[in-house]
């Protein structure tokens, strides 16, 4: 709910008006199960499963917005029907990940469920796996730790990895207090990350990213050294004092 007031006072929605619905969605999901244990109303799995499978929708279409921001420098420089490979690129990445997913969830579960879960446990690897890649490729993006893009994807990659090592071990077997202490390692690792998006989205928004060395001999590589210099240019006005743009 912090997060939220965050988000409004700061209208840092624009441009991530996914990833907001999605903490959203997250909020009133926690407030609807929460409500239902306390109330111990006997449910059945079918909520779970569906809150489960519309949760990892949401947090693909966030890692596709996250991807789309980091690239807008290049834009204008990339084909056009850029904007449709983009998902179809981070489905053959999700496409890869399923298999891993299926040895970290009990095979005893129905048909539903175990398809459910092995689509939330592949989003979680997509979510390290796009992180990784984002850090990894920092400098050619001319991002850092203060962009909005490294900080949603580490926060997502941080607790994705929790989750991920948390269901490990439940896969092996494990019973007994054990058990649910370590459904309390996930509880605060879900907090710790939304305590360290309030902190981030509470702090002002660093100027729009200069082009790197890098990306520049790219486009000169695929669009010329006039569109490069055009680009450049395009960057260096809008980092001008009085201009609020944003990439």
């Amino acid at each position: 709910m912090v997060l939220v007031a965050v988000f409004a006072s700061k209208r840092a929605w624009a441009g991530r008006s996914i990833f907001f619905a999605y903490i959203v969605w997250s909020l009133l999901s926690d407030i609807v199960f929460l409500y239902l244990d306390a109330t111990n109303r006997n449910v059945t799995l079918t909520p779970y499963i569906v809150e489960l499978a519309i949760d990892s929708a949401l947090q693909f279409c966030v890692i596709a917005e996250i991807a789309w921001s980091t690239i807008k420098p290049l834009r204008n420089s990339l084909p056009k029907g850029l904007v449709f490979f983009l998902p179809l690129l981070l489905l053959a990445i999700a496409a890869l990940c399923w298999p891993f997913a299926t040895l970290v969830v009990p095979t005893h579960l129905r048909a539903h469920g175990y398809a459910s879960l092995v689509l939330n446990q592949t989003v979680a690897i997509l979510r390290i796996a796009f992180f990784l890649l984002l850090a990894s490729f920092s400098q050619f993006f001319s991002i850092g730790w203060r962009d909005r893009e490294m900080q949603i994807a580490s926060g997502l990659g941080f607790y994705a990895a929790i989750s991920l090592v948390v269901a490990i071990i439940h896969s092996h077997g494990m019973v007994g207090p054990q058990y649910h202490w370590l459904d309390l390692v996930t509880s605060f690792g879900y907090l710790g990350t939304l305590a360290y998006w309030v902190v981030c989205f509470a702090q002002k928004e660093p100027e729009a990213r200069k082009i790197s060395p890098q990306m520049v001999r790219f486009l000169v590589s695929i669009g010329g050294t006039v569109q490069a210099e055009r680009l450049a240019l395009e960057t260096a006005v809008k980092k001008k004092p009085g201009n609020h743009n944003h990439f």
